[in-house]
């Protein structure tokens, strides 16, 4: 069995090992030392990475009990090797891990949900809790949180015998045996995990709650801990501040500013819509066929053609058909009618340009595609007489 240092002091970050054996399989090869301070992935962590003798650590995994370190260069029995840790990844994941053990400790102690859910990618987290929370709950659940990191409480790991895990209260979806590993927080959380942690809850330094959402009855949340907290401060910060310069704001104004600049967005996309239908109207020029009337134009929308189709109505026009060529060739168009039969006229265009659209009896709108104008006007006018 290989000695695992990173279960006894997550903070060794170089170390010296016998090679056990160095199986080649699909151009890698599978490195087993006789001790290792490598954490192979398991419990939601992704496995350390670093250099065996200089030699890049792809990727560590645990197969029956046997830790296999991943390279690209073959090792001999027996050799004597080097071993270093990339630390700087090493204490992101502890603090990550950690500031979760936290979170969940107090969702646990304040609310009664269990984790069901944990993932840990590159810089953020997610957690599934087993029951629902409000926004006021999760700010209560962070506040709490950062205040344990405060009280610098120390993180311990313990063995308990399968006799003292039955009356030991933890967080665990594993049945009670010899050999549980227990991370306790002091007054904070008690869980069974395999990874490293750090020493105190100080040295996990903030932990951000930054987003949450109900999931399959109960809530997940996003969270980030440690450096990488600062660091998604650091680029919302950066953004905030590209914000203010825009709005030429500051800082705790800027959501007036933006509400003000929506509002006079809104105003003008309606103002404009107006302009739109006003101009729409004014260069129409429909072709009477007895009392129906149609017009094949461009550059209008659909809010643009059911405006003139409305007047067409309005002024005694029995039934027409509008249409406006769009930027790809094809047409948009809608057909309005005083007598609520339009469903018939819709059926013949799509049918015969390959088009889709539908609405109600009195009024309906698509798209389809023709050949030409010539087309249009000489198929319109026929089912129009």
């Amino acid at each position: 069995m290989t000695e695992r240092l990173f279960e006894k002091d997550a903070y060794c970050r170089n170390f010296s090992a016998d090679v056990l054996s160095c199986e080649e399989k699909d151009g890698f090869y599978y490195v087993v030392l006789d001790k290792t301070a490598f954490f192979p992935e398991g419990g939601g962590q992704a496995p350390d990475k670093g250099t065996i003798n200089g030699v890049n650590v792809l990727d560590v995994q645990e197969k029956d009990g046997t830790v296999y370190h991943k390279t690209d260069k073959a090792f001999n029995t027996s050799d004597k090797v080097s071993c270093e840790l990339d630390w700087d990844l090493r204490f992101e994941r502890m603090q990550s891990h950690s500031g979760e053990h936290i979170v969940s400790g107090i969702v646990h102690s304040l609310f009664g949900y269990d984790n069901v859910g944990f993932h840990m990618s590159e810089k953020t987290m997610t957690v599934d809790f087993s029951g629902p929370l409000t926004a006021e709950d999760i700010a209560k659940v962070e506040l709490e949180s950062n205040k344990a990191i405060y009280r610098n409480a120390p993180i311990t790991a313990s063995y308990p015998i399968k006799e003292e895990l039955i009356n030991t209260d933890y967080r665990s979806k594993i049945e009670p045996r010899d050999g549980i590993r227990l991370i306790t927080i002091e007054g904070i959380d008690c869980c069974a995990c395999c990874a490293p942690h750090p020493a105190f809850t100080g040295e996990i330094g903030v932990i951000k709650i930054i987003d949450f959402c109900p999931h399959k009855g109960g809530t997940r949340i996003e969270m980030v801990a440690g450096i990488n907290a600062f660091l998604d401060y650091s680029a919302l910060h950066s953004s905030v501040k590209s914000v203010m310069n825009l709005l030429s704001a500051k800082r705790d104004s800027i959501s007036v500013s933006v509400e003000k600049l929506q509002e006079t967005a809104s105003n003008l996309k309606s103002e404009n819509g107006k302009m739109s239908r006003k101009l729409a109207l004014a260069s129409l020029n429909p072709v009477a066929v007895n009392d129906c009337a149609y017009a094949i134009n461009k550059n209008m929308s659909y809010d643009d053609l059911r405006e003139c189709a409305n007047n067409l109505i309005e002024n005694n026009t029995r039934k027409c058909i509008l249409l406006s060529e769009t930027d790809t060739g094809n047409y948009i168009y809608v057909v309005s009618s005083a007598e609520n039969d339009v469903r018939t006229i819709v059926a013949g265009l799509n049918s015969y340009f390959n088009g889709k659209g539908g609405g109600k009896d009195n009024y309906a709108q698509g798209k389809l595609t023709a050949s030409s104008e010539d087309e249009l006007a000489s198929y319109i006018t026929d089912i129009l007489r």
